[in-house]
């Protein structure tokens, strides 16, 4: 994506933040008794299953922080938490022995299995909701994500 030289109105970009606002909030991602994973867990929790669970082989915190595009302090405090429930095992990186590889255990295996069944029928009513519009929707969902990441790109530059 590249970036414009037209700057939208400001009653716009309004607009767009109370919308991801909206969006968030219908999701049910504020709620913590209904969560959109399908389980009582937070969402760095349930991502963090989804991707430590879609990885090729175990990865570090420092990985896992950058897929979540979370601080890695606050990623190494959820994988304690993950540790604490059975549900993650850190040991030591073949590559590094002073990095700490990140894997999913049995029971965290089952807990991200579950998450994705859950995750994917609630998607797929939305998708269904959807119906000939899907296309569109996933065109412009991806067109807002690399938006979103040109403006943290650039975001980091200047800080």
């Amino acid at each position: 994506m590249t970036r414009s030289n037209v700057r939208p109105a400001a009653d716009q970009v309004r607009a767009l933040r109370d919308g991801l606002r909206r969006l968030v909030v219908e999701h049910g991602a504020l709620d913590e008794a209904c969560r959109p994973c399908g389980a009582p867990l937070s969402l760095p929790h349930a991502h963090a299953l989804l991707e430590l669970r879609a990885a090729s082989g175990p990865l570090r915190v420092s990985a896992l922080a950058q897929r979540l595009r979370i601080d890695r302090t606050n990623v190494s405090r959820l994988c304690a938490r993950l540790e604490r429930l059975g549900e993650l095992e850190r040991t030591a990186d073949p590559a590094d022995g002073r990095a700490r590889a990140l894997a999913l255990t049995p029971r965290g295996r089952a807990r991200a299995a579950e998450v994705d069944r859950a995750s994917v029928a609630h998607v797929g009513r939305l998708a269904a909701a959807l119906g000939p519009d899907l296309p569109r929707v996933l065109d412009a969902l991806e067109r807002l994500r690399a938006a979103m990441s040109e403006a943290r790109a650039t975001r980091e530059e200047t800080a």
